[in-house]
């Protein structure tokens, strides 16, 4: 793993005033969650030219850069300038001729720093979609301090880190740490193509871009879907650079975007294209199957792992610790086994299909909101007037067509966004049966709830499906799933890109108008007609499913993994966190299906403040 760590301002005790403004580049291989020890540099290369995520830093004269990423320079003469001397030194030269206003000539994955000594101020900022990351904060001696994550900016003497009662609520409530907070109180995350900028002691944040959803599309769908072809194997293409074509590797599950870019990476690198599938001996999990029809179909080389409960419970301390913050979602050990299998297969760059539901509607909940929406549709009077008293008709409770037009009603009437968590434990349960009356007094447990809908509203569309597809491509897409690969990736020590998040089909998604991407409450309609003559008909008919993981039967058939789960829900009775009560119901394993994920983030949560609180006494933190 590379990273970017810096800081500006704020001299401790005997510290030289050069070394109140400090880039560094840490470039050197580790196991990620140990401790940070950074150094500086220029340009420290990762891979080749064309695929490699660059980590470059310049200084010339007052100004200081550094860059970190597969950027992309939208100039050309500022891509002369990166090739000859370093994306860093174009990222100054750009500067200069752009001031703050320079994200136009930048495409790609990034994280940017830049430190303008003369005029006191910094730059900071991250890509369109989040592939890179940035935190930051400020120390008490007025240093701003950043790094692509929290371990990172520890590197910083001045800055202590404690673990925010709320954080922890907001990791349990969504099972992932949703920017722009941090598990800390000190810190932020920067948004998606979000950027800051500190002038005179004074912090500013703002969007340099934003999708720019279209209500309308003018051209035929034969003509889109032949221009989205072109974009896509383009995509392809410059994702790949120069990489040999016979070390790169693709993850396979079978769907519809793992199978896109699977055949994508078939004709770019001319059948040598490597596939790489997780597998399960559980039936209803495993999607092995339609991974080989795909790999057959292009003749992939094709390999599966099975996962076994011995694999989880080996590597769940090794996951818990490579993340800087809690991470719930259990889908990492299979993109962590899948990477690993990767590199034992002599891959040197594996391909993701992370971003196509989020950017062409594939997601089923985008359906059942659209669904629910129809209501909405009704006039005011005959809903107001005579469906909803209706409703409370007790009789109705003993006929079950009226029982589900009674639910569907009472879903409807809840404004979006605060619906998507109707399924959501702790939306629908009262707190204080689950919750220590100490840590719910230091929460607010509307706070997750309004985190959606600032990113909800902020999108200037109003159309329903664009509304949540920006909701996802923050909440989704940056705060998790791209997380999730990036770190599994890390740990398997795979460099890893992502085709679909290319500039380019970002931009083309966002001009197609809602009824191209879900037609007939049929999902991704539009990208499926276009991928219809490229894969195979089987894919296509598919159920969406992706790398999933039978938790919940493992702890009940695997000895070794359900005293793991025990001894965590063990060690949370000691913070503070839970009631007593409820950690007892979870031991006991009530028959409640909800249960099952919350085991497994409440799991995750334990081993991660064991390891990385618990463990560092040399951190400030709070009672957990």
């Amino acid at each position: 793993m590379a990273m970017l760590v810096g800081w500006h301002g704020g001299v401790i005790g005997d510290w030289a005033p050069e070394d109140a403004t400090k880039l560094m580049l840490d470039a050197r291989p580790r196991a990620r969650g140990q401790d940070r020890q950074v150094q500086t540099g220029l340009d420290f290369g990762i891979g080749t030219a064309g695929a490699a995520r660059i980590c470059s830093v310049a200084a010339e004269d007052t100004i200081y850069a550094a860059i970190i990423g597969r950027t992309r320079w939208l100039d050309t003469a500022l891509a002369e300038r990166a090739r000859a001397k370093g994306n860093a030194a174009a990222l100054i030269e750009t500067y200069r001729r752009h001031g703050e206003k320079l994200f136009g000539t930048l495409g790609g994955s990034f994280a940017l720093a830049i430190i303008d000594r003369a005029e006191n101020l910094s730059l900071l900022a991250i890509d369109r979609v989040g592939i890179e990351t940035l935190c930051y904060g400020t120390t008490p001696e007025g240093a701003l301090v950043f790094a692509s994550d929290t371990d990172g900016a520890g590197a910083h003497p001045g800055l202590v880190r404690t673990v925010s009662p709320q954080a922890v609520f907001d990791y349990l409530y969504f099972g992932i740490s949703p920017s722009p907070g941090t598990i800390y109180r000190e810190l932020r995350k920067l948004l998606p193509a979000q950027y800051l900028r500190r002038a005179g002691g004074r912090i500013d944040c703002g969007f340099y871009w934003q999708m720019p959803y279209a209500e309308r599309t003018e051209k035929e769908v034969r003509d889109l879907s032949g221009d989205l072809m072109q974009r896509l194997r383009g995509a392809l293409v410059r994702t790949v650079g120069d990489e040999d074509p016979r070390r790169l590797g693709a993850f396979l599950s079978g769907g519809l975007d793992s199978s896109t870019v699977t055949g994508l990476l078939s004709e770019a690198s001319g059948g040598h294209a490597k596939t790489f599938t997780i597998g399960f001996r559980q039936a209803k999990y495993d999607e092995s199957g339609y991974a080989e029809i795909v790999a057959r179909h292009f003749q992939t080389e094709h390999r599966t792992y099975y996962l076994t409960p011995r694999d989880v419970a080996r590597a769940l301390v090794p996951i818990a610790r490579a993340f800087d913050e809690p991470f719930g979602n259990s889908s990492v050990l299979p993109a962590y086994y899948c990477a690993k299998l990767a590199g034992e297969n002599g891959v040197s760059l594996m391909l993701a299909g992370d971003g196509g539901d989020e950017l062409f509607g594939g997601n089923s909940r985008y359906v059942d909101e659209l669904v629910l929406d129809v209501y909405r549709l009704l006039p005011e009077w005959l809903r107001h007037r005579a469906i909803e008293p209706a409703m409370q008709l007790s009789f109705l409770e003993y006929v079950p067509l009226a029982r589900k037009l009674r639910n569907y009603v009472h879903h409807a009437r809840v404004h979006m966004p605060d619906r998507t968590q109707r399924h959501n434990f702790y939306a629908t349960t009262d707190i204080r049966q689950i919750f220590a009356s100490d840590f719910i007094s230091a929460v607010d447990p509307a706070a997750p709830l309004q985190g959606l809908s600032e990113v909800y509203e902020r999108t200037t569309s109003p159309a329903l499906l664009h509304r949540m597809l920006h909701l996802d491509l923050k909440l989704t897409l940056a705060d998790n799933d791209l997380r999730k690969v990036s770190v599994a990736c890390d740990l398997a020590q795979m460099p890893v890109a992502f085709p679909f998040l290319d500039d380019d089909i970002v931009e083309f998604a966002s001009c197609l108008e809602p009824s191209l991407l879900i037609r007939r409450f049929e999902k991704r309609w539009f990208f499926k007609e276009t991928v219809r003559g490229l894969l195979p008909a089987e894919t296509l008919a598919k159920r969406k499913h992706g790398f999933g993981m039978p938790f919940a039967e493992w702890p009940r058939q695997d000895a070794e993994i359900r005293e793991i789960a025990l001894d965590c829900i063990r060690g949370m009775e000691r913070r503070n966190i839970f009631q007593t009560e409820f950690l007892t119901r979870l031991k006991a394993k009530e028959s409640n299906p909800q249960l099952d994920g919350l085991i497994w983030d409440i799991m995750m949560l334990e081993l991660w403040l064991r390891e990385r609180i618990d463990n560092r006494r040399n951190e400030s933190h709070a009672s957990y």
